[in-house]
């Protein structure tokens, strides 16, 4: 009877040992999936990252696990980075180090090196600042850590450009993009296409740098990294301003200034204020100026209020942190000799539904067994039919895709081939500086249209790899419709076509802004295209009881019902000469469709033969 009795306490023991592991591995994957999140947002929300960060390391010290509360302190010194606490943000950092030094977790012990690099650049401590960047690289070459060196590769560039090395650091971005591209990332590609803007704007290469900017906007967009596009919008704004073009260089501020502000980036906010006031004295505007530079003064206040205070509270959170990790301990301490009790009452269960268990399993064993093999002969059946569908799907899609870069292929090589024929003439003076004049405008007409299907290519292809994220926000449909129309006027003026914007009131939607504006270009571009010389073009709004539409009507050659068929055919593509016989690929229409699909729409089109065209299409309005 006592052997018994011993054998049964150690059953009991095992299954108590089973039980704490299961719910340990549970702690850990909510935790990761934590990390995950406050990693995702610490850019454009770093608040959010810090109360997930500072939630992850009370847990992790409970559970005594060392890589949590290493990744916890590692989120907090990048949030507090991205916010510009700078003292806060090394702290952490230093903490983290310390605990993922010589450990098993290379990747983040490199990256939170790394992280202190950055921070002790925009402090100016280059040296201390160098010795942690090489140790770094050493740890990425050593380990094969491909993602590790891109980063090196990435803060490096900053080092060298802040010592005003500008071809090294052109040299480092290269490398670093070359490396990001590879792996398909978006968001560490597009900052170093800022990186590499901001470099030839202090090299005053502001045409060169806005070549640049244009892609980091377009990529940052893309991926949703409002820190990095707010940056892009001031660093175009800076551009267009030593270009002398004003009006733009306001336009690009007021986007900066709405994308900092959200994420409170005092310094870019500070930075925009005093170019805009620079311009409103150029505009002969001292009053707004002044405003400006008021509000920057006070800006400036606010942050070193900000800074003053941030030491109090940074003295308070160490008191605070210190406090809760003693109480922790304390109820660690509790919680073991409650775990031991709570065990054998478990146990003690668990051995009474055991016993049911096996008394059930006997009676049902067969059935269960047959009704499994039933489950697993339609999930085979089923998994049969996915399969072929996609089959389907991926034929259809990849016909699709050879017929459209097979006219893309074609459709470029003629404007690049006439370009270099024609420096070909311009470099053995053959042609007269007169008749290059004339043949450049009819070429650079065509380099835009290029242009233009590059885009579309780029957007289509990643909209097809799902690396494009729709983002739903509130906006007015009226005041983008009318930016749309200023940004296609020089295409229509080369046909003395007429673009208006009928909508007679606001009417707020909810959709994704970058998506919309470039459904609405294409729309408006097609429009013109189909057009006649002299002719005009109709932008127009009207909501209902829950979308608004938005059409765009020429009245040009028109459409019939099949070429209209093709259209809104499943993964078709239809193109046709314009008026003028510009050509097209048919992806702009394409890419169309694909975001009015993601913007919860639908597409519609009315068009007969001679008399034109009215494209339209769905968008969800903004509840109030």
């Amino acid at each position: 009877m006592p052997i018994r009795a011993h054998y049964i306490f150690v059953l009991l023991s095992l299954l108590g040992c089973v039980s704490v592991q299961a719910q340990q591995k549970a702690d850990s994957l909510q935790l990761s999936q934590k990390v995950q999140e406050a990693y995702k947002i610490f850019l454009a929300d770093p608040d959010s990252t810090i109360g997930i960060a500072n939630n992850v390391i009370q847990e992790s010290v409970v559970s005594s696990n060392v890589y949590f509360q290493g990744y916890g302190n590692y989120l907090l010194a990048k949030a507090y980075w991205a916010k510009g606490n700078y003292r806060l943000s090394t702290e952490y950092a230093f903490k983290a180090l310390a605990l993922f030094e010589r450990t098993p977790y290379t990747h983040l012990w490199g990256e939170t090196m790394l992280s202190l690099a950055r921070t002790l650049i925009d402090l100016r401590n280059f040296k201390q600042a160098n010795i942690f960047l090489n140790r770094t690289m050493n740890l990425a070459v050593t380990h094969h850590l491909n993602n590790l060196l891109a980063d090196v590769y990435r803060e490096r560039s900053v080092y060298v450009l802040e010592q005003k090395q500008y071809d090294s650091a052109l040299y480092w971005a290269d490398k670093g993009i070359t490396l990001y591209e590879s792996f398909s990332d978006t968001l560490n590609a597009s900052i170093l296409y800022g990186r590499k803007a901001n470099i030839y704007t202090q090299l005053k290469d502001y045409k060169t740098s806005m070549i640049f900017n244009r892609k980091a906007i377009l990529l940052d967009s893309l991926v949703g990294n409002k820190r990095a596009l707010g940056i892009a919008y001031f660093q175009s704004a800076v551009n267009e301003y030593n270009l002398h073009h004003l009006e733009r260089s306001k336009i690009l501020l007021q986007k900066a200034i709405g994308l900092v502000t959200e994420i409170g980036s005092f310094n870019t906010l500070v930075k925009a204020h005093t170019l805009l006031a620079d311009i409103y004295l150029l505009d002969k505007k001292p009053e707004l100026a002044f405003q400006q530079m008021k509000f920057v003064s006070q800006l400036k206040d606010s942050l070193y209020s900000a800074q003053r205070n941030g030491q109090i509270q940074e003295m308070q959170s160490l008191y605070e942190l210190g406090t809760k990790e003693n109480t922790i301990r304390v109820l660690e301490n509790e919680k073991k000799s409650q775990r031991l009790f709570a065990i054998f009452l478990m146990l003690g269960i668990f051995l009474l539904v055991l016993l049911i268990f096996v008394l059930w399993r006997l009676r049902h064993l067969q059935k269960k067994a047959n009704e499994i093999l039933s489950l697993k002969n339609r999930a085979i059946e089923q998994q049969k039919e996915e399969m072929h569908a996609q089959a389907e799907n991926l034929q259809q899609l990849n016909q699709l895709k050879t017929k459209l870069f097979s006219v893309i292929s074609h459709d470029l090589r003629g404007p690049i081939g006439n370009l270099q024929a024609l420096l070909e003439l311009v470099t053995t003076r053959a042609m007269s500086a007169d008749e290059f004049i004339t043949i450049s405008h009819k070429l650079k007409a065509n380099l835009n249209v290029t242009q233009s299907t590059l885009e579309n290519l780029l957007s289509w292809s990643l909209s097809q790899m799902e690396g494009i994220k729709t983002e739903q926000n509130r906006f007015d449909i009226q005041m983008l419709i009318d930016e749309a129309c200023v940004l296609m006027e020089e295409v229509a003026q080369r046909k003395n076509i007429t673009v208006e914007n009928t909508t007679a009131n606001a009417i707020p939607v909810m959709g994704d802004v970058n998506q919309i504006q470039l459904i609405l270009r294409n729309l408006i571009h097609n429009a013109i295209k189909f057009s006649r010389q002299d002719g005009l073009v109709s932008v127009y709004a009207q909501s209902n009881a829950s979308h608004c539409q938005i059409s765009v009507r020429d009245y040009g050659i028109g459409m019939t019902s099949v070429e209209t068929d093709m259209i809104l055919g499943k993964q078709q593509y239809f193109t046709k000469a314009g008026t003028q016989q510009e050509k097209g690929t048919g992806l702009g229409l394409l890419l169309c469709k694909e975001f009015i699909k993601r913007n919860g729409g639908a597409l519609t089109i009315d068009s007969q033969p001679g008399e034109g065209t009215a494209v339209s299409f769905t968008v969800p309005l903004a509840q109030v």
